[in-house]
């Protein structure tokens, strides 16, 4: 367990299909010592386009703002539409707000070799750690 001095503030990163999954990461996290923000867990799939896209905004930018109180993010890139260490449209803007910042941003999975924009998020340096939190609290410490 960290003591108080070495607690760090870990934003969780996802796509929306992963949220059943990543509330165990923030158990794991929180019982290390860490305060853990977690993008917003409620379903909005069903809502009218327009509706949508207002909610979507405003989540995008409530989690901008968990991102820039952190002191790392944690993306939890699992394997989707059978694409390992899928990251989505959101999860690269996070990136991209964490890289901004000047915060580390840490990955369950390598970066997809056929994703697109895989030279930018190769740019913004992300360390590969999947569930290896002491390497994270190492990096984190330095």
């Amino acid at each position: 367990m960290l003591n108080r001095r070495t607690a760090k503030v870990i934003t969780v990163c996802a796509s929306a299909s992963f949220y059943e999954r990543i509330p165990l990461i923030e158990q794991v996290l929180t019982k290390r010592g860490h305060k853990v923000l977690m993008p917003s867990m409620t379903n909005y799939h069903g809502l009218p386009e327009d509706e949508l896209a207002k909610i979507h905004f405003d989540l995008i930018k409530e989690h901008f703002r968990n991102i820039d109180e952190s002191d790392a993010i944690y993306v939890a890139n699992y394997d989707k539409r059978g694409i390992a260490g899928y990251i989505g449209g959101n999860c690269f803007l996070e990136i991209g707000k964490a890289f901004d910042r000047g915060i580390p941003i840490f990955l369950m999975q390598d970066i997809p070799k056929t994703i697109g924009y895989r030279e930018e998020l190769l740019a913004m340096r992300p360390i590969l750690i999947g569930a290896n939190w002491e390497l994270m609290e190492k990096e984190l410490s330095k």
